[in-house]
């Protein structure tokens, strides 16, 4: 069995529905997390507003460096990341706000990279 040193530690969301803590996602162990209404998401988030596959967070290695970034899925109301429209994948940073629907998305980043292993990073 491969071990993920740490991974859970690393990069996690804090999830807030009209300013109520709701949940905490940790992004660990895989390379891809679909955010939604839908049953088949990582992260499932009951909000009306949200679009089934609203969203999705991936883990790319870019030169020496991991990356986490986020993409919107061609949602019917958009995501927003500290308030600008999401139009392309961009790179997330600690402290950033993922907006979607009337939920709040905090993305929480605790190390310089992530330690995981190439295979996790394959695509299925």
């Amino acid at each position: 069995m491969t071990r993920l040193p740490d991974v859970d530690k690393q990069a996690w969301l804090i999830v807030r529905s009209q300013g109520t803590v709701i949940g905490k996602y940790h992004l660990a162990g895989k390379a891809f997390w679909k955010i939604g209404r839908a049953r088949d998401c990582d992260i499932i988030i009951h909000d009306p507003y949200i679009s089934r596959h609203q969203a999705t967070i991936e883990l790319r290695p870019r030169g020496n460096a991991l990356l986490y970034l986020i993409r919107d899925n061609n949602s019917r109301n958009g995501t927003l990341i500290n308030g600008t429209p999401l139009l392309d994948e961009r790179v997330l940073h600690h402290g950033d706000i993922i907006m979607m629907g009337d939920t709040d998305l905090t993305f929480r980043y605790t190390s310089p990279m992530p330690s995981v292993t190439l295979n996790v990073l394959q695509r299925s």
